[in-house]
């Protein structure tokens, strides 16, 4: 963590579907249209590409981790 609450790494489309997968939802992390990683925390609205017409918003909070 920096200042601000910026992170000095980012979350990706990557770490994203990886959590998704350890709650049990499979998405193909091209599908998770993230314009660019995330490196503040707090919560963020992501659009996931569901099928060609359907696009849904699925908030993804980033939280300080203690360990």
């Amino acid at each position: 963590m920096g200042d601000k609450d910026t992170l000095y790494g980012s979350v990706t489309s990557s770490d994203i579907a990886e959590v998704l997968a350890r709650q049990g939802v499979e998405i193909d992390r091209r599908k998770i249209q993230l314009p660019e990683p995330i490196k503040r925390l707090g919560e963020h609205s992501v659009p996931i590409k569901l099928h060609r017409d359907v696009v849904a918003p699925v908030l993804v909070q980033v939280v300080k981790d203690d360990a």
